[in-house]
């Protein structure tokens, strides 16, 4: 897929990241992976002097500030790593000549749609998370280059990072009560899926533009929770609560499903169903393959 420089990772040590490295590989790619501490997205000479070095032939911008109440606490530092810093990865990727696949994410959407987003639809962030996103997504896209995508995914969770069946599994083997919120809907994504897909659409040489990435189906908070522990064979209750009755410092949007029907005409296939995704990663969990 990629010559010469071969594929530099960004945030090579988050959750998406440190699969899509190992994703790569398995491809046969020649592959630099770097995480915040080797390569700072915010500061602009370190990005410089690591595509000086490296000089990769295809970028994976999965680094980001993905803590959304933490960003709404420190909207200058979300801006500063998930704005900026995707300005600082694109800008270097024109100057050495490089591909782009930038992350990005459902909370650039405003959750007022009744029907799964579409890569077309407007954005309307409700959160700085969201807007600090969106601003990455729009320094990548005025570059109006065929070789530059964003890939929004929704959802995340994965191997060896803070996710939502994490913490849910978490509190129900605590013992501790169980109330998930009713009222917000979207689609899972396993970082395991989402890197295959990453790769896919770098490898398809698809024409430039926003592109969206989930597994198959659309669900509620509260009705995922129940299937992570159906799943994990454990006899809990959910309860159902409100988002309204939680208190935290971002909004999020109510419904935020993605429409993923452009990828899987470059892929050639869908995503698996997001049971089939949780299937495979409660059983890296159980096998103790989900180090925290």
């Amino acid at each position: 897929m990629a010559t010469g420089g071969g594929v530099l990772i960004t945030g090579a040590r988050g959750q998406l990241g440190r699969v899509t490295v190992e994703a790569a590989r398995r491809r046969g790619l020649h592959v630099v992976g770097l995480g915040h501490a080797e390569l700072p997205v915010e500061d602009a000479a370190v990005v410089q002097q690591a595509f000086a070095t490296i000089r990769p032939a295809l970028v994976l911008h999965c680094a980001a500030w993905t803590d959304v109440d933490g960003c709404e606490r420190d909207p200058a530092r979300a801006t500063l790593v998930n704005a900026d810093g995707t300005a600082r990865v694109a800008d270097a990727c024109v100057r050495f000549g490089a591909r782009l696949v930038y992350v990005s994410t459902d909370f650039v959407f405003d959750g007022t749609a009744r029907a799964p987003y579409r890569p077309e639809d407007a954005p309307n962030p409700i959160s700085h998370y969201g807007a600090s996103k969106l601003a990455g997504e729009r320094h990548v896209l005025g570059h109006a280059r065929a070789d530059f995508h964003v890939l929004r995914v929704s959802w995340v969770f994965g191997p060896g990072g803070r996710n939502f069946p994490r913490a849910i599994l978490d509190r129900a083997r605590s013992g501790q009560p169980l109330q998930v919120v009713e009222d917000e809907v979207g689609s899972p994504s396993f970082t395991r899926d989402l890197a295959e897909a990453m790769l896919d659409l770098a490898a398809a040489h698809a024409p430039g533009g926003v592109y969206h990435a989930c597994n198959e189906g659309v669900i509620s908070r509260h009705r995922f929770a129940e299937d992570i522990v159906r799943l994990a064979g454990l006899r809990v209750a959910v309860g159902r609560m409100r988002a309204t009755e939680l208190v935290r410092p971002a909004r999020r949007p109510a419904f935020s499903a993605l429409d993923c029907g452009k990828l899987a005409l470059v892929r050639g296939r869908t995503l698996p169903n997001y049971l089939d995704a949780l299937e495979r990663y409660l059983g890296e969990e159980s096998a103790g393959a989900d180090p925290r």
